[in-house]
């Protein structure tokens, strides 16, 4: 009856260890979890703050303004616009132009060597 009682002491003094060491357990992932969770909600406030600039960025107005400034671009005139039907009998017509070969190396090339 002793041995037993040794034993069941035993028994009650590991159990009490591992459920000491699984409440350590929770906490530090409780911990964690709320780390993640702050963490995560700083990365939606940067892509709302990226989608936010890169709306201000595409705006077409923008754009607009640097391409006349920057590129020399002009407004398309209403002449350039073509229907959609006509635009397969225009891509037809245009054709694939390669420049042609020359007979000697460009100048200024060095020739290949083997």
């Amino acid at each position: 009856m002793k041995r037993l009682a040794i034993i069941g002491g035993l028994v009650v003094a590991v159990l009490a260890v591992a459920v000491y060491r699984a409440k350590l357990s929770a906490e530090e992932t409780q911990v964690r979890i709320d780390e993640l969770k702050i963490e995560a909600q700083a990365e939606e406030a940067a892509i709302a703050t990226l989608r936010a600039d890169e709306a201000v960025l595409t705006r077409p107005e923008r754009i607009g303004g640097i391409a006349q400034q920057q590129l020399g671009l002009e407004p398309a005139n209403p002449s350039q616009y073509v229907a959609p039907e006509a635009l397969k009998q225009r891509l037809g017509e245009e054709k694939l132009r390669l420049p042609q070969p020359t007979d000697g190396p460009a100048e200024g090339a060095k020739p290949q060597q083997q």
